[in-house]
């Protein structure tokens, strides 16, 4: 009876079965790894998503689209005197949400101008770098191939107290958005990140709300004086 175990022992000490288990066994550990990190549900929006479809079509003009932090900046219009804005920030969408309701939240607008800021929930949500990015840049060539002649401004994802832990993640992300963005003719990096930050590289308290996450109006005043030079010298080319 000890034979046979034995035998089974010799036979796996062999260098070439050896080699080949040993294959097999990271070939599978690195196919787990390469899952992709599941995305929130797009229709847990539904609500906002259909209070939007119900409102008349703002069309040629300026969306900024995004997460929270458009939806929650007060005043958009006026803070834009003279431009055609239009505020489709809903709830604490991810990068996927803007393209799977694209249509609604943009497409039927027909913007001539877009502002899109995204990337900091997608990172919350255990997102990898990697995955963030895809997503962004996929909803960014969606938005490109439907309106081919439209410009887009891409506010760089901010970092914010409450998500201290993920500064590096972010850093990362605008990197390799900025890269992205390079080169293209239609698209538009723009840097508000560094400016809500002190010497070292961490948020500005005094720029934040309550909850630590949001801006407050300071951080809104800094964000409108930053994007509007930039908003407008994008708005001569498309008017």
């Amino acid at each position: 009876m000890i034979w046979p175990f034995g035998r089974v022992i010799h036979g796996l000490m062999n260098p070439l079965i050896l080699r080949s288990l040993l294959i097999l066994w990271f070939g599978l550990g690195a196919a787990f790894a390469l899952e992709p990190t599941p995305r929130a549900d797009p229709a847990r929006f539904a609500g906002e998503i259909a209070a939007f479809a119900k409102q008349e079509p703002e069309k040629g003009g300026i969306v900024f689209a995004g997460s929270s932090s458009i939806r929650l900046w007060p005043h958009l219009k006026e803070d834009f005197p003279g431009l055609p804005v239009v505020n489709r920030g809903f709830g604490g969408c991810v990068s996927n949400d803007l393209i799977v309701h694209f249509d609604t939240v943009v497409g039927r607008h027909e913007p001539k101008l877009i502002v899109a800021y995204c990337g900091s929930n997608d990172i919350a949500e255990k997102l990898s770098v990697q995955e963030a990015f895809d997503d962004y840049t996929k909803f960014l060539g969606v938005a490109h191939d439907r309106f081919p002649k439209a410009r887009v401004i891409l506010n760089s994802v901010k970092i914010a107290p409450r998500r201290a832990l993920q500064i590096p993640q972010v850093n990362e992300l605008n990197q390799r958005l900025q890269a992205w963005c390079a080169g293209k003719d239609w698209l538009r990096f723009l840097d508000t990140t560094s400016y809500l930050a002190d010497s070292q590289n961490q948020p500005v308290p005094g720029y934040f709300g309550r909850d630590n996450l949001h801006l407050n109006a300071e951080g809104y005043a800094k964000w409108r004086v930053i994007l509007d030079p930039v908003l407008r010298e994008e708005w001569e080319k498309v008017k």
